[in-house]
This record gives C-alpha cells, sequence and structure tokens, in this order.
C-alpha cells in the first residue's frame, strides 16, 4: 500500500494544472458498517493555476479499519472570468497521524467555457495532504494537454469529438 501512496514523479509533458487550497464547512457521520466508516463532508476554498476560482465541494468517504480511505469529491469551481468548471476526483488515502492525512487518485473535468474547452475529457490526477483535525487540504493537480492536430488548429478548434 505504501508504494501506492508515494508522490507519482511529473510526466515530462505533465504540467501543474492547478494547486488547491480548502477547509471542511461541515462534516456528518452517515454509516458505521464491518467495511468502515462512511463520511460526507463539505468544504469551501481556492485553485490558482490554467484559472483562478473560488470552490465549494461534497466529499464522501469510507474509512478502513487498515487506516486507508477511500474517497469520491465533486467540485464546483467559478472562475474569476465568470465560468464554470466541474471536477470529480477519486482516490484513497492514507491515515499517516492524527493531523496528517496523505492522498492520491484520478480527476476529471467538465465545462462548457470554450476558452477552457481542452480540460474535457482529460485525464489528470491529484496528490496532496490533509489535515482532520484543522479540516485543511492542500493539493496539486496534473495533467497533459492533448496535442492539436494541424487541421484543428487552421479552423480554430481546439477540441476534435470525431476523434
Amino acid at each position: 500500500m505504501a508504494s501506492q501512496m508515494e508522490s507519482q514523479h511529473a510526466d515530462a509533458n505533465e504540467e501543474l494544472l492547478l494547486e488547491l487550497k480548502s477547509k471542511n464547512t461541515t462534516r456528518s457521520i452517515k454509516d458505521f458498517s464491518p467495511e468502515g466508516i462512511r463520511l460526507e463532508s463539505n468544504l469551501e476554498g481556492e485553485a490558482k493555476g490554467v484559472y483562478n476560482a473560488t470552490f465549494y465541494a461534497t466529499i464522501t468517504m469510507l474509512v478502513k479499519p487498515d487506516r486507508t480511505i477511500d474517497y469520491e469529491v465533486r467540485q464546483i469551481h467559478t472562475t474569476s472570468d465568470g465560468d464554470t468548471v466541474l471536477v470529480y476526483y477519486k482516490g484513497k488515502s492514507i491515515i499517516e497521524s492524527p493531523t496528517h492525512n496523505k492522498f492520491v487518485g484520478e480527476t476529471t473535468f467538465q465545462t462548457s467555457s470554450k476558452k477552457l474547452a481542452w480540460l474535457n475529457g482529460m485525464k489528470a490526477r491529484h496528490e496532496g495532504e490533509y489535515n482532520p483535525v484543522a479540516g485543511e487540504n492542500d493539493f496539486r493537480v496534473y495533467g497533459k494537454r492533448q496535442l492539436i492536430s494541424q487541421g484543428d488548429a487552421a479552423s480554430g478548434s481546439t477540441l476534435n469529438p470525431g476523434g
């Protein structure tokens, strides 16, 4: 498990897309079961990078007896230009101490913004740290931009939905 939790090194074509900071606003206990404790947290924060935004989010978690956490996060980002970006995260976290969790996983984006359309369909990844006592997250999202073919560049299109 430890090898999965170590930071993945950036690929040569990969770039840092966003740095995010957030703080819990509410926390709820959803269920207890032999597989673990189901929790839900809401949070608010800021994203800086390829766009700057404020966001709010909901995290659903399964805290397992082996001190690992499976989680899913849905965030709604509102950029400084007024665009909306929906961001989905799925990953695993490990509880390293009472005040430090480390997490890694996959990230996807969805937006109707023409300027940010290149984020749609991108397979990105995230890594970060969480302090459960303070309820604070710091994390980064990395991804690879899709190359635009000459035909697309000439027509001004940044997306090639037909493949």
